[in-house]
């Protein structure tokens, strides 16, 4: 698998460029998994999904007793955009799988603002953001991992035209983590795995290079979840 580690640029459309970490590992394997959770168990893997969940949808059966110190897999998709809804659709195929108690898994598909609310209402302890985001400087499938610390704080002038265009309509994973973090709303253990699309037009389901990417993504959050 291709993946990345470190600080990432941002996408082109106005959040400054930050050259890859290249002091950082590349991750190669992801232990800790154990067998019952392996990619091969995912039941109906390559299946498409027969509803569509809706932002905020919270995808981990038995999850509504969760609270301060829990840990967040939050999916950020756009519905209906083939790669660019990988988050929510990630997501979806994950539920299916034994999680720890502490673990939420939710669909944060809505504007930065509320995903804002919703943080400082759930106060995780650990947060995991998954999405696919064009960057355009790698091939299409290609797994980045970056811990947020290391990202620098985004400029109050992009926070606000984010918050604005966020107000607007606009959902992505660049929007989130600027306002978010802006406002503090994020822990300082937050990690963000993204994967650079090949398909964005009007469709269902993934391209094959992002299709490919499923299991690994699985792997690197197993691992995150699992970090003492």
């Amino acid at each position: 698998m291709r993946v990345h580690t470190g600080v990432m640029p941002a996408a082109p459309h106005g959040a400054p460029h930050n050259p890859p970490d290249t002091a950082a590992p590349a991750v190669d394997s992801v232990t800790g998994a154990g067998a019952e959770t392996t990619p091969a168990s995912w039941p109906e893997r390559d299946e498409v999904l027969d509803t569509l969940l809706g932002p905020g949808a919270q995808v981990k059966p038995g999850r509504a007793d969760a609270g301060p110190g829990c840990t967040l897999v939050g999916g950020i998709g756009l519905p209906w955009l083939r790669d660019l809804d990988f988050g929510t659709n990630w997501l979806a195929r994950a539920a299916s799988l034994p999680w720890p108690d502490d673990v939420v898994l939710e669909d944060l598909s809505y504007a930065a603002h509320r995903v804002m609310h919703r943080l400082q209402e759930l106060q995780p302890e650990r947060v995991v953001l998954l999405g696919c985001m064009p960057r355009g400087e790698d091939p299409p499938g290609t797994i980045r991992r970056y811990a947020l610390s290391k990202v620098p704080d985004p400029d109050p002038d992009e926070v606000h035209e984010r918050l604005g265009e966020a107000v607007g309509g606009i959902v992505d994973l660049d929007h989130t983590l600027a306002v978010c973090r802006h406002w503090d709303a994020l822990p300082a253990d937050t990690v963000v795995i993204e994967v650079e699309p090949a398909e964005s037009e009007f469709g269902w389901g993934f391209s094959q290079p992002v299709e490919n990417a499923v299991d690994d993504v699985l792997d690197l959050v197993r691992r995150e979840v699992s970090r003492r």
